[in-house]
């Protein structure tokens, strides 16, 4: 006897008629009433007594039926319990930002072999459709680049990072004297040197285009915008090739590519936030992974 066929002697005692206990359950009459016979003769008792239109429940039946409804509330009960287990087992996780993506891929290849049953799911984009998804309960957790930090109390929203938005000069550019590879404290330059450049930027809908924006607006530049790129090193590339200049924030810049970087006399920012919604509880495991993986963006640059 399987939990279907206790299912089929729950609805017999609901509708009291083959006929229509077949058509709920999705099987002919036949195959209803050749179950209940067999049945009926395994256990050597009566489940129902026929009547003319009518299937009327013995004592016996009762038994049986009560019996089964509890046992197929148990495994609903067990499904529901597996199923929340499996949603606490899982992290549903957003993130915008390209070098970040590269350090979970490395964070979780070493953190997996310690939670095996621990399952991540990720949705890279853009930090607007991350933050929807976020808000659509989509998402438990969101890691985004902003201009600003967000308040929002929905969630709890630490900064990872406060990155100070420089400029990449090409190195054979005539104004490349005013930048250096000193990425720990790079110069300031005379930001009219760049003023009718052509620079490549992250694409319009990005926080990165934004800042750039504004830069440009608050020292009177007429830069032109040549290419939008999603990937901050085909955007270091096309500096070095001498093809244009960029605007990215510093923590993303290579450190070995021999980059010429230089700031302007008033500092820009990115901030680096990760959203955790309010309204669950995470595991042990995906706190672990949090930490692990904030801690490795916090000190990417330390060996």
């Amino acid at each position: 006897m399987d939990l279907k066929q206790l299912n089929y002697i729950v609805v017999i005692a609901e509708e009291q008629n083959l006929t229509r206990a077949a058509e709920r359950l999705f099987v002919s009459q036949s195959t209803l009433s050749l179950f209940l016979s067999k049945l009926e003769k395994d256990l050597g008792l009566t489940l129902f007594a026929r009547e003319k239109n009518r299937l009327s429940i013995t004592p016996a039946g009762e038994l049986y039926v009560e019996t089964a409804e509890k046992m197929l509330e148990m495994k609903k009960e067990l499904y529901e319990k597996l199923q929340i287990r499996q949603k606490e087992n899982t992290l549903n996780i957003g993130i915008s930002s390209e070098m970040m993506l590269q350090i979970f891929a490395k964070v979780f290849a070493k953190f997996k072999p310690l939670a095996p049953n621990f399952n991540v799911n990720v949705m890279e984009g853009r930090a607007v459709a991350i933050l929807d998804k976020l808000h659509e309960n989509k998402l438990d957790v969101a890691i985004i680049g902003r201009s600003e930090i967000i308040q929002d109390s929905r969630y709890y929203i630490q900064l990872m990072k406060k990155e100070e938005v420089w400029l990449l000069i090409p190195p054979n550019h005539p104004g490349a004297y005013a930048a250096s590879t000193d990425y720990a404290n790079p110069p300031v330059a005379d930001m009219s040197l760049f003023a009718s450049e052509s620079f490549s930027l992250a694409p319009r809908d990005t926080c990165d285009y934004q800042i750039a924006f504004k830069m440009f607006n608050d020292y009177h530049m007429n830069a032109g915008v040549v290419c939008e790129l999603n990937s901050t090193i085909a955007q270091c590339r096309m500096v070095l090739q001498g093809l244009c200049l960029s605007v990215i924030p510093s923590y993303c810049i290579p450190r070995d590519m021999g980059l010429l970087v230089c700031r302007p006399d008033k500092p820009y920012y990115r901030y680096m936030l990760c959203l955790q919604r309010k309204d669950r509880r995470p595991s042990q495991d995906e706190l672990m992974l949090m930490n692990l993986l904030k801690d490795a963006y916090a000190h990417y640059y330390d060996c």
